[in-house]
């Protein structure tokens, strides 16, 4: 269901539903029609998405429907729980393999 999964992911954020909409400007008024089962609108979903830094998809579904394939998808599950202080440093990494890769490449 929509609501739960969405408390999910605001936990995982390390936020509640409540305090997400308060900070987007949101009224709270309507998460007990979520909690019956009905879906807010597309641009309030696309605020919510943007806010918690996932997909409409990952939100309605939990699952990312797109062309990723398999490790590209298994990429993007790793860096979710790399706790956030190491973030940086993965995405420091990936950037030095990648150029050394295309520099490895360029010169073959």
């Amino acid at each position: 269901m929509f609501y739960e999964r969405l408390c999910d992911i605001c936990k995982e954020k390390g936020t509640s539903v409540t305090n997400m909409l308060n900070e987007l400007g949101l009224s709270t008024g309507s998460t007990g029609n979520w909690k019956k089962g009905q879906l807010p609108k597309g641009d309030i979903l696309m605020k919510i998405a943007d806010y918690l830094e996932t997909s409409i998809d990952y939100i309605l579904l939990g699952e990312f429907r797109s062309d990723l394939n398999s490790d590209e998808k298994q990429l993007i599950e790793l860096y979710r729980i790399t706790p956030d202080r190491a973030k940086y440093k993965v995405i420091c990494d990936m950037e030095r393999i990648v150029q050394e890769e295309i520099k490895k490449f360029s010169a073959e």
